[in-house]
């Protein structure tokens, strides 16, 4: 009865001893890559650990002539280092610059030349634009010619006037002619038609007020 007593106390203890164990390998923290590689790097000793002050090595800054010795910061860019500080390397690139400025500095001129024409091109495009909407732009806007006598006018009579029946666009002064000075036509024009008329909607005054009226 001892012994049986003995095995199941053991059987107990084994079985509770497994449980926790997995419990635990449950609730775990697993181990990441970055936490192994910091552990690592710490723990790999830097190259100047216990070499003193005044043994680090030196170099001579490039804007400056002055020398400056290694730093911790620089530990793993040492040998491409050429300045003691910000300020040395920002008036390096001020001269750089600088240097590359004067070598361009035609084209930038010639630049600046075409962006100020560019510039000036925009400024009277919008003057036109405002002034024909105001109606004191160029009177010649919008204006369509005539084709019986090519003149630039703001008013033109859309009509057939000969046998071959095409719309032709003809002034005031041209319509007495083809038409006769009748609307619908006379017996002397028979192959005259009307078709319409055509108003200059942008007409402008070189005077201001309100636009030109044919």
């Amino acid at each position: 009865a001892n012994r049986m007593f003995t095995a199941s106390c053991a059987r107990r203890a084994t079985t509770r001893t497994t449980a926790h164990a997995l419990r635990a390998l449950k609730h775990a923290r697993p181990t990441t890559t970055t936490t192994t590689t910091r552990a690592a790097s710490r723990s790999t000793p830097s190259a100047m650990r216990g070499v003193k002050k005044e043994n680090l090595p030196s170099k001579v800054c490039v804007v400056c002539d002055r020398p400056f010795t290694w730093r911790k910061k620089w530990e793993n860019c040492w040998d491409e280092v050429t300045t003691c500080s910000k300020s040395c390397n920002g008036k390096r690139k001020s001269e750089r610059q600088r240097e590359n400025k004067e070598t361009r500095g035609e084209d930038e001129d010639e630049d600046e030349d075409a962006r100020a024409a560019h510039k000036k091109s925009v400024k009277a495009q919008k003057a036109e634009r405002r002034a024909r909407l105001e109606f004191n732009g160029n009177p010649t806007s919008g204006q369509k010619a005539c084709d019986e006598c090519s003149k630039m006018v703001n008013e033109l009579i859309r009509c057939q006037t000969d046998a071959t029946k095409r719309w032709r666009m003809v002034c005031g002064s041209c319509w007495v002619k083809v038409s006769g000075g009748v609307v619908d036509g006379d017996a002397n024009h028979p192959h005259y038609r009307y078709g319409g008329l055509w108003k200059n909607r942008r007409a402008q005054n070189a005077d201001g007020g309100e636009p030109l009226v044919c």
